[in-house]
């Protein structure tokens, strides 16, 4: 008997994974009925197999709901990348190149009793014109105007075509001043007295005053930076608090999207001339990356579960 039991237990790990012959398996059950022993020893064997095969499938599943995750994320991921790229590189071709002043650059007629038409030479592809009360020339009206090419233009456009546009006076004294945005003075295009006889009269002198840059970018970037050093501090005080450090990491990666933005639009200059377009593009191309280094931060911690998975701990 004792001879017999040393054979069925050389035979229950083949026997547990159905791997012996039918004859071979009739011996081992046949045995089972009379060794309570050796009928032990095989559920020990047979029940932990069980076990383990369910937590291995289980984790097979997880795993493969992690990885599904992971590729969409990718996919999505891949797709703000290309979008980031897309909206920079739009950045860089549609940025102003504002024209300096030269005579013919911009000529003014008059059109009517209560208007003035500006035509711009034909290298111009944009402008704009900023129609304000300045106490400085009592009554008046100033007009301060602005004109500028891109790089999109230079390479696509044909060009040669004038661009105009209809000045209302008001039937008040009208100043109109070029501001060519290089640091320099703005320069006083014509003088416009309904009342006098000669209405329009070129001037070309100076206006004294130098149209500053603005500096609300680099004002913007102070805060992200200062917001970025806040939620660093926020996350060395909670790091050991899983739900409340990942929540500060998402949080933080808006200051960190907002000046990668930043760069982008205006390099290591903190002044623009144009500061709604700039402030527009950079909160927009800031909300894209933003959505990107989300998915990033996401796809990271996916990895770092999966190999908990393959190790067999929960993260």
């Amino acid at each position: 008997m004792k001879n017999e039991c040393n054979i069925v237990r050389d035979l229950l790990p083949l026997y547990a994974e159905n791997m012996v012959s039918d004859d071979t398996a009739a011996f081992v059950e046949e045995h089972f009925k009379e060794c309570d022993a050796c009928k032990k020893e095989y559920e020990k064997i047979k029940e932990p197999r069980s076990v383990q095969r369910n937590g291995e499938a289980a984790s097979l599943q997880k795993l493969g709901r992690k990885l599904k995750i992971i590729r969409i994320r990718t996919v999505v991921f891949t797709a703000v990348f290309v979008t980031v790229l897309l909206v920079s590189a739009f950045a860089a071709v549609s940025a102003p190149i504002y024209s300096p002043y030269s005579e013919g650059l911009v000529t003014v007629e008059k059109s009517s009793d209560s208007k003035l038409t500006l035509i711009f030479d034909g290298n111009v592809t944009d402008f704009d014109c900023d129609l304000h009360d300045d106490p400085e020339y009592g009554d008046a009206r100033v007009c301060d105007i602005e004109a500028w090419t891109t790089l999109w233009d230079k390479w696509f456009s044909k060009g040669g075509e004038k661009l105009s546009t209809a000045i209302e006076c008001e039937n008040k004294p009208l100043y109109l001043f070029y501001v060519p945005n290089d640091g320099g003075e703005n320069i006083c295009l014509a003088k416009y007295d309904p009342k006098a006889e000669n209405q329009i009269e070129p001037d070309g002198e100076t206006k004294g005053v130098i149209t500053l840059p603005r500096l609300v970018l680099g004002y913007y970037l102070i805060l992200a930076f200062a917001a970025l050093i806040l939620t660093v501090i926020v996350w060395l005080s909670v790091r050991k608090r899983q739900n409340i450090r990942l929540w500060t990491e998402r949080v933080a990666l808006y200051p960190v999207a907002y000046i990668i933005s930043y760069f982008i639009i205006s390099g290591i200059n903190p002044t623009s001339y144009s500061i709604n377009r700039d402030f527009s593009l950079a909160v927009f191309l800031s909300l894209l990356i933003y959505g990107g280094l989300l998915l990033a931060h996401n796809i990271w911690y996916l990895k770092k579960d999966i190999k908990a998975i393959n190790r067999g701990k929960k993260f």
